[in-house]
């Protein structure tokens, strides 16, 4: 492993176990974070959102290894949707570099940042075909539902706010039994 992967490895587990908060995310911040001047993040990436990039397919790889593990267990698209939701929970500043960051697409595409076939896609393309093979009519959209679904779950249990009206459980208990249901009505064959 090179020096740059090995920058790129050390920010992905940082942020994964919670050492690393998204607000430390700067190119200062990561220089120092893994010993090097800010000028090896524009040098081997091209900018501070080239490495952020990167870093966040290293998110996808993992959450990809983590939602084929349940399906493969379990054949459930509801048990899918559980570990997305867990997996945001569970690394809310990884997640947030994954999903929520504003990234400068056309200056990454400029720069040969984005891989033909970045992680992140094979992962929607899997999904979507993994829908389709279940007997979704129109996959695509399910699988866009689902993502938009889940994707407030996590918002909302990040923000204390998914267990309202049930404050008997907390906000994780609710948003991973709301995924299950969620993928439940969207693709009625699933199991639960």
């Amino acid at each position: 492993m090179d020096a740059a992967d090995a920058a790129v490895g050390r920010v992905f587990s940082a942020l994964q176990k919670g050492r690393l908060k998204s607000d430390r995310l700067t190119a200062r911040d990561l220089g120092a974070f893994v010993g090097k001047t800010t000028s090896v993040l524009y040098h081997h990436w091209g900018s501070l959102d080239g490495f952020l990039y990167a870093v966040s397919e290293r998110g996808f790889e993992e959450l990809g290894k983590r939602l084929i593990t349940a399906f493969e267990q379990s054949g459930d698209f509801g048990a899918v949707a559980e570990a997305f939701v867990a997996f945001g929970l569970d690394s809310p500043d990884l997640y947030g570099l994954m999903f929520e960051r504003r990234y400068d697409w056309t200056a990454l595409r400029k720069s040969g940042a984005l891989p033909a076939d970045p992680p992140g896609m094979l992962l929607w393309h899997s999904f979507v075909s993994e829908l389709a093979r279940s007997g979704s009519p129109n996959p695509e959209v399910d699988a866009r539902l689902i993502y938009a679904g889940l994707h407030g779950l996590v918002s909302l249990a990040a923000s204390g706010r998914a267990n309202v009206g049930v404050l008997s459980k907390t906000d994780r208990d609710v948003a991973l039994s709301h995924a299950r249901e969620l993928v439940r009505r969207i693709v009625p064959k699933t199991e639960e």
